[in-house]
């Protein structure tokens, strides 16, 4: 039977690499995605990562199937600060290529330093929530238990949770009657045009103006496609955060109604 619960992870740093920016900088996600949480539970599980061309790591084929969902925590009308980290990476592995010596001759395959400037999040935060059936991996949430140690987007910067947080909801599929709130991150409404699927306008707000409200929005990866041409890209959505409440016509799939009157999409 499947249970749905939620927890609450922190770290002092992240950083959530966007695969489309280069140098000069490295940007970040603000907000985790779906990808990143499976490899969390995949860390809490032991499961092993990519290992090889054209093939999925294991935690995502045994995990791509659990519902998640996200709100972030402690933020500023669902932002996060950022600074800017500046490093040098003088392995030598990471920035191979050809040089001349001092006569003027090339030299191949060479290592330089390599000069890195990354966006990074400060001290982000968010509730996960899912729906499994896996036993093995709801009880070590609840223990406070990870087979390997998991980080936020690179193992420099650790990330945690407090048993404390833990918790576990009854819940209901969720259909609307009247103006309703979501209280986690939801995917923008979809419509085939020209045999594409596209985003549809902006959500249906029921706006008030007398309260402060804001809207926040961020493309999000959500899976992987061209893996079979050893692309690995993302797949992404468009999610909304907001304070503002939705027209009931507006209709949002995967909708859930927990025993606490939050209401959550699952994806």
């Amino acid at each position: 039977m499947k249970k749905l619960i939620s927890f609450d992870i922190k770290a002092d740093f992240g950083f959530l690499k966007q695969p489309d920016t280069n140098e000069p900088m490295y940007l970040t996600y603000n907000m985790i995605h779906k990808p990143f949480v499976l490899g969390l539970l995949g860390t809490i599980l032991g499961k092993s990562g990519f290992q090889q061309k054209n093939t999925l790591p294991q935690y995502y084929n045994d995990l791509k199937d659990i519902q998640i969902g996200i709100k972030p925590l402690n933020s500023e009308n669902g932002n996060f600060q950022k600074t800017v980290i500046k490093y040098n990476n003088s392995t030598g592995s990471s920035n191979k290529g050809t040089f001349k010596d001092i006569s003027g001759k090339d030299i191949e395959n060479v290592g330089a330093t390599l000069n890195i400037v990354e966006q990074t999040l400060i001290k982000p935060s968010y509730q996960i929530y899912l729906l499994s059936d896996n036993q093995e991996l709801i009880s070590r949430i609840e223990h406070n238990e990870a087979i390997y140690l998991p980080y936020l987007g690179k193992n420099d910067f650790s990330l945690w949770w407090e048993k404390e947080s833990v918790k576990a909801y009854d819940y209901n599929l969720f259909i609307p009657k009247d103006s309703y709130l979501v209280s986690s991150i939801f995917s923008k409404k979809m419509k085939i045009n020209d045999g594409k699927e596209i985003e549809e306008e902006v959500p249906a707000w029921e706006m008030n103006l007398s309260e402060k409200s804001f809207m926040y929005f961020e493309r999000l990866p959500i899976g992987y496609v061209g893996y079979d041409d050893e692309l690995y890209q993302y797949e992404y959505k468009p999610f909304v955060y907001t304070t503002f409440k939705l027209k009931p016509d507006y209709r949002i799939d995967n909708l859930f109604q927990l025993d606490n009157g939050e209401i959550i999409q699952l994806f």
